[in-house]
């Protein structure tokens, strides 16, 4: 967009702090996720140097180092877009309209990318010579075209073209979300851990199967066959496998629910509509889900076709749910609808809670033929049809997500119809103005009407 400088303003308007901090912190993660991935390459390459040949981690190293530059230059247009708006506090965004068939031809585009990037990555993880050079961008695009296509269609329409704002929540979404989660849930894992101990202690025969099993994993060596052969055993106890299950469906679930739409949260003086929160917690939720994508698809090797393919419906899970509990947000603060906040918070648990248990009674069904352990009969029927219903859930999910963005895309369109739908359609917000009082700390938004002088452009 051109930027335009209203001849008729006398007075440069003051900078706005919030807008500093957003700056501080994304330059700050860009600088430490760039400068991560520059050493762990730098590393590896002196290594190999040195030793004159290709470690067989090379391809695993690379990958990493590869995903923490792509996060950290997703960061970047945080810091940028912060800055414009504390340089450019005068300027006024002109909107540009959609392109003609714009959606059609990204969705064909980026269907035929990431297709061709799951084809090749398939035969390119089979060859470590070339792996490790050509696998991590392929990961990249595999991982991060399905977010773009994804973020187009929560988001268009929804929310305004306010760019700073826009990739504010994103970052908070792809970083702070997961540190914060990730915080949390390693407190709750060690509170679990705390009553496991205790429960030990008050039952003889667990403890003396523990002291056994710790024994044993001892002088296990470096066979992880082995290890897992010795370990299994003991988690497919019924109190322990109850545990870990109530970990990974509910405690996990309900954490990640209630902070995966960060940037939401920090918008909370803003005066979202419902759309809004929607768009918003979409934004939030992908950051979160790219985030998760990019660290469990760096393992490489021949399984990495499977696992990247299955972690695109896992960024459309985190997508979806974020945007409900944002938009139940912006429900509840804009029109005390706390009951609606309630039950989508309740549906967003169980939509993820549904996917975790599936994904992990799935491994249940592999366990058996992989060790020569015998798994009690009704965790393998159950593994053996988790397939099926994640399969079912993910087609649900994607019917779901585009139906709910459509459904409030219809209504934006129909009520604002008579005095401003084309200015919905161009992107333009006509919500009322928000004062810099309104606005929270180190929120990605700045508190300033989105369609006055005063907003960052688009360049």
């Amino acid at each position: 967009m051109d930027v335009k400088i209203p001849s008729s303003q006398a007075t440069k308007p003051s900078m706005s702090w919030l807008s500093l901090l957003q700056l501080v912190f994304s330059a700050l993660a860009a600088s430490f996720l760039l400068g991560a991935a520059a050493i762990i390459a730098l590393t590896d390459f002196t290594q190999g140097f040195l030793q004159g040949s290709i470690g067989a981690d090379r391809t695993q190293t690379f990958m990493i180092a590869a995903s923490l530059t792509f996060a950290g230059l997703f960061i970047l247009p945080s810091a940028w877009y912060s800055w414009k708006r504390i340089a450019y506090s005068g300027a006024q965004a002109t909107p540009r309209p959609e392109p003609r068939h714009f959606g059609l031809i990204l969705t064909a585009v980026l269907l035929v990318l990431v297709v061709g990037a799951l084809v090749l990555g398939e035969r390119v993880s089979r060859d470590e010579q070339v792996s490790w050079f050509l696998l991590p961008p392929l990961n990249i695009l595999a991982s991060g075209l399905p977010a773009l296509w994804l973020a187009y269609i929560g988001t268009r329409e929804l929310i305004p073209g306010v760019p700073s704002r826009r990739w504010g929540v994103f970052a908070s979404g792809l970083l702070l979300g997961p540190v914060v989660i990730l915080l949390i849930e390693l407190i709750v894992l060690l509170g679990l851990g705390i009553l496991v101990i205790l429960w030990v202690m008050l039952d003889p025969d667990l403890s003396s199967q523990l002291n056994s099993l710790l024994f044993r994993l001892q002088h296990t060596g470096a066979d992880s066959q082995v290890f897992l052969d010795t370990l299994l055993p003991f988690l497919l106890n019924p109190g322990i496998l109850l545990l870990v299950f109530a970990f990974v469906s509910l405690i996990v679930p309900m954490v990640e629910e209630a902070l995966k739409p960060v940037g939401v949260w920090f918008l909370a003086r803003q005066k979202l509509t419902p759309a809004q929160g929607f768009g918003y917690g979409v934004l939030s939720g992908l950051g979160f889900g790219l985030f998760e994508n990019l660290g469990n698809t760096t393992t490489g090797g021949e399984a990495w076709v499977l696992l990247a393919s299955t972690r695109i419906s896992t960024l459309l899970l985190h997508g979806l749910t974020a945007g409900l509990v944002g938009w139940a947000l912006a429900s509840a603060w804009l029109n005390r609808n706390y009951l609606r906040l309630v039950t989508t918070y309740i549906l967003a648990v169980l939509l993820h809670g549904l996917w975790n248990g599936m994904a992990v009674l799935s491994i249940f069904s592999t366990l058996q033929g992989e060790t020569g352990l015998s798994i009690p009969t009704i965790l393998v029927q159950v593994g053996d049809i988790s397939a099926i219903v994640i399969v079912t859930l993910g087609a649900f999910n994607l019917v779901f997500f585009i139906g709910f963005s459509n459904m409030l895309r219809r209504n934006l369109n129909r009520d604002a119809a008579p005095t401003g739908g084309p200015l919905l359609e161009a992107g333009v917000d006509t919500e009322p103005a928000a004062t810099n009082n309104d606005a929270p700390a180190l929120s990605p938004a700045e508190g300033k009407p989105d369609s006055q002088p005063g907003e960052d452009a688009i360049s």
